[in-house]
């Protein structure tokens, strides 16, 4: 990974954001991980939510030597989980391609950049609460679990001061 570069999303990269999503949906089913379950986000997360995303210039991709390698979705409104309304940035639909370990830290490394140049105060996000890998990833890289609930799936809400 030599020439990492992070852009806005565009409407011709789609189909790329499509199958890198079902690539990791199809790997948590292969590995027995209880992330995101193709059948219900694909019908949830399509096309048309991704371009709409697109519109507000919130949506990633993440770029090795032209490749799309990652995404994911950056929200500035408060997320229906926190109920505070703290100055923060709200990550969502982060995920990267099979085969690229490090990825992840780069691309939080250039949120946590964006955020500071927003004067944000917090980085936050929500996940699966039954997922300890993803958990511990999440704390690992300096997030702190403030939260748990239920409703629309159990989840848990990590997030880092900045």
């Amino acid at each position: 990974m030599n020439d990492i570069k992070f852009e806005l999303a565009k409407v011709n990269d789609i189909t790329i954001i499509l199958e890198i999503i079902k690539e990791r949906c199809d790997w948590f089913l292969k590995n027995n991980i209880e992330q995101w379950d193709s059948w219900y986000y694909e019908d949830l997360y399509d096309d048309k939510y991704f371009l709409e995303a697109m519109k507000k210039n919130n949506l990633y991709v993440v770029k090795n030597n032209e490749e799309i390698v990652g995404l994911f979705l950056l929200k500035y409104e408060n997320d229906e989980y926190w109920k505070d309304f703290q100055p923060a940035i709200y990550l969502d639909h982060f995920v990267t391609k099979l085969g690229y370990p490090g990825l992840g830290e780069k691309i939080l490394d250039f949120i946590r950049n964006k955020a500071h140049e927003k004067n944000l105060k917090y980085l936050r996000l929500d996940c699966m609460r039954c997922n300890p890998k993803i958990n511990e990833y999440y704390q690992k890289h300096g997030f702190k679990n403030k939260s748990e609930g239920n409703e629309p799936y159990e989840y848990r809400l990590w997030e880092m001061e900045l």
